[in-house]
């Protein structure tokens, strides 16, 4: 099936705006970001899906990007403050305030049990390196010290 789908590109756009980006090496703080969120991740999976389960790794997520991340006095919800955790997205940033408002409802407090390691993965991935270590010494390390 794969085979099928890029002969359908066309020669010129294969050409001109794909093949190039084989050729180019890639930034090394952009590959070591990949292989930090590969090995980070299968470590809160591990933990996680084994000892607990995802949906607590869910909601372990949304408390430390929306209290610990934002800690910034001049935002005051809880709301708010996972908003300016969202804005990472670029997709997510473009939205309206109420859209932006609706989205989290749908998708983090009424949803919670669809989709969740697809929103576990997307958390994740807003993350920076740092920020990643830090969850995991808050809520896998310190918990069992």
């Amino acid at each position: 099936m794969e085979i099928e789908l890029w002969k359908k590109i066309p020669v010129d756009v294969f050409i001109n705006h794909i093949m190039p980006y084989t050729y180019k090496k890639q930034d090394t703080n952009l590959l070591n970001d990949i292989r930090n969120f590969v090995f980070d991740y299968r470590m809160i999976v591990n933990y996680y899906f084994f000892d607990l389960n995802e949906y607590c790794l869910l909601v372990d997520l949304v408390t430390f990007c929306t209290n610990r991340l934002c800690n910034n006095s001049t935002i005051n919800s809880s709301k708010m403050s996972f908003i300016f955790f969202l804005e990472r997205n670029i997709m997510f940033r473009k939205l309206r305030l109420g859209k932006k408002f609706e989205y989290i409802k749908s998708n983090f407090y009424f949803n919670l049990h669809t989709n969740t390691q697809m929103k576990i993965k997307f958390l994740f991935s807003l993350l920076t390196p740092s920020e990643r270590a830090r969850f995991i010494n808050e809520y896998i390390i310190e918990y069992y010290e």
